[in-house]
């Protein structure tokens, strides 16, 4: 019940590109289109107004670029109010409703990181699972590291070029390491009780064994335990001495190996049946693990 809470929730949180609809202005840059992996970058030209924003599925950087102004907010307490202007910038933490006003006219650039790239770079910094992870809300910072990877971000998104991926990649890291050193609350699970239990050992192994000729995913075998992708894995390779990956491909050829003994089906239906794309992959997958191709097991078998 908990689980559909808070997918419910997650539902309900907005997106970077419904953003005008509750600040209206010019946009003035604009990386939804570019395909960037987890973070997105937009400038936008306001003039004054007072805007009411509901609960947002990312964190918000707002990078300020205009003259000074006086800028105040509130997240449900008492109104903060700070002087703002060009090398400034504000955080907002997700899922929370915010107001913000200002009286003169405005000139900004907004990164928005997604939540799940945040937790799997809090997952690497502390080899533990993130129990929650949140921002600590700032109205006005002077943080020259996060106004490099802004203008980085903005020459990628206006210049382009090859290997832009790796560059974006790169800035979402480093502003997701910033974040979570000098502004974050992170509350860590406790490892406590990270093994797998007897029945949940059970439920992994039936689960692959009915799956053999499906494309199983490492999230769906995490999630029929409850475990998050990081856990389990970790905790997979301490129970059954391989990743699961390995597992399951070893598992695959055991059954192959089984449908050649007892069998005379085609090597095409071995290969489907035993979750393999095609008979081709199928049979340089089973020789490197054998030392012989289906057809020669089949004959000494």
């Amino acid at each position: 019940m908990k689980k559909f809470r808070e997918a419910k929730m997650e539902r309900l949180l907005i997106s970077p590109d419904r953003i005008p609809e509750w600040i209206p202005g010019t946009t003035t840059l604009d990386s939804s289109g570019c395909n960037w992996n987890g973070i997105t970058l937009k400038g936008y030209r306001y003039e004054r107004q007072d805007a009411a924003i509901p609960p947002m599925r990312d964190y918000m950087i707002v990078a300020y670029d205009g003259a000074p102004t006086t800028m105040r907010r509130t997240s449900g307490g008492p109104w903060q109010s700070a002087r703002v202007e060009k090398g400034r910038i504000s955080l907002l933490t997700r899922a929370e409703e915010s107001t913000w006003s200002w009286s003169e006219p405005i000139t900004v650039r907004h990164v928005y990181l997604n939540h799940s790239e945040l937790e799997n770079t809090a997952l690497s910094v502390f080899d533990r699972d993130p129990k929650s992870i949140e921002i600590n809300d700032w109205l006005s910072a002077k943080d020259p590291c996060i106004l490099n990877c802004i203008q980085l971000l903005e020459n990628e998104l206006k210049n382009g070029g090859i290997g832009q991926r790796l560059i974006i990649d790169a800035l979402r890291s480093q502003i997701a390491v910033h974040l979570l050193r000098q502004y974050a609350k992170v509350s860590l699970t406790s490892d406590a009780n990270s093994n797998f239990s007897p029945a949940q050992r059970q439920r992994i192994i039936d689960l692959v064994e009915s799956c053999l000729g499906e494309n199983l995913s490492l999230e769906d075998m995490a999630a029929s335990i409850g475990f998050s992708q990081f856990h389990f894995s970790r905790q997979f390779k301490a129970e059954f001495g391989l990743a699961p990956y390995a597992y399951v491909l070893r598992k695959r050829i055991s059954k192959a190996q089984e449908m050649l003994r007892k069998g005379n089906a085609p090597l095409k239906v071995v290969a489907l049946d035993c979750g393999f794309a095609d008979q081709s992959h199928f049979s340089r997958t089973f020789r490197k693990m054998t030392g012989a191709t289906p057809a020669e097991f089949r004959r000494m078998a």
